[in-house]
């Protein structure tokens, strides 16, 4: 071998081991680079659990829905005592085997009043109940369901503005409990349930005095999807409420035929008028809210 052929081998080598260390360095700056934008999508997005959904439940003039993410599912409100073995079946349906959380929204029959067989027939380990000041035959029943719950190892507690908790990837918030409220209806516990970018108001029965407290104490009550207070009574849902809520979508829980005229004209109008579109059980049944982290898809039973 010549000394110059030696030269030129010796050269390459050093061509091709520069080469390779640059090529390494390149992939170890990708790699960061990779790292941090995995990094910032982790803190700025989240992943959801492809069966997050919410379900209203058609039990007639009354309401229950049901949250379900990662496994962990809560319940807010119960229909009525004659629906309980309608919710319980639904429940069962969906797979559920235990509650992580049951929200009783207020003290009236048609929200709460299968509270007492739900905490006996399934497992409950956390109960949010409102300020219970009064006693009646519906308060009995939510004593039962929270000595139900206790006796089984769970917790009970009592609303308060601001409390949160977890549910798989919902965040549950409480956004007002008026129980200074003369009208039932106006103690409603209103909940707001965040999951990814999407958020979901609860409202109960609450009504417009209700509604302007939520304007007082200024909370931010900008959703995605709305239940329409009160199964769409013309006392609930004000044109104020929906502009500052600015739902893309609504659900309303009525009994079919029933003796209110539950959905009111003028309600549906000020949805109508406010482009929100919206499902009703009277005439969808049961309706189901699944999201991911870019869509909200909308199925209902009927």
């Amino acid at each position: 071998m010549s000394k110059n052929s030696f030269y030129s081998i010796k050269n390459v080598i050093v061509v091709l081991l520069a080469a390779i260390t640059l090529i390494m360095g390149i992939v170890g700056l990708l790699s960061d680079a990779f790292k941090e934008i995995k990094s910032a999508f982790s803190e700025d997005e989240t992943v959801l659990d492809s069966d997050s959904y919410v379900e209203m439940f058609d039990v007639g003039q009354g309401d229950s829905i049901l949250l379900y993410s990662n496994g962990k599912s809560a319940l807010i409100d119960t229909g009525l005592k004659s629906y309980s073995d309608e919710v319980y079946k639904k429940l069962k349906d969906n797979g559920i085997k235990k509650l992580d959380l049951v929200l009783i929204t207020h003290n009236h029959a048609d929200h709460m009043g299968g509270i007492a067989d739900i905490t006996e027939r399934i497992d409950v380990k956390n109960i949010i109940v409102p300020d219970l000041t009064k006693t009646d035959e519906q308060t009995d029943k939510m004593y039962m369901a929270i000595q139900n719950v206790n006796s089984s190892g769970g917790k009970s507690y009592t609303a308060k503005q601001g409390m949160s908790v977890k549910i798989g990837d919902f965040e549950i918030t409480v956004l007002g409990c008026y129980c200074d409220e003369k009208d039932e209806n106006d103690r409603s516990i209103i909940t707001m349930a965040k999951i990814g970018k999407w958020k979901f108001l609860f409202t109960g029965d609450a009504q417009e005095s209700a509604e302007k407290k939520l304007f007082a104490d200024n909370i931010n009550i900008d959703c995605d999807v709305l239940k329409v207070g009160h199964h769409g009574s013309m006392y609930s849902t004000s044109e104020e409420f929906l502009e500052k809520c600015s739902p893309q979508f609504a659900m309303i829980s009525c009994g079919r035929g029933n003796r209110y005229s539950h959905p009111h004209d003028v309600v549906l109008m000020r949805l109508n008028d406010a482009g929100v579109q919206f499902w009703r059980t009277d005439l969808n049944g049961d309706i189901t809210f699944s999201v991911t982290e870019k869509e909200i898809f909308v199925s209902t039973q009927k």
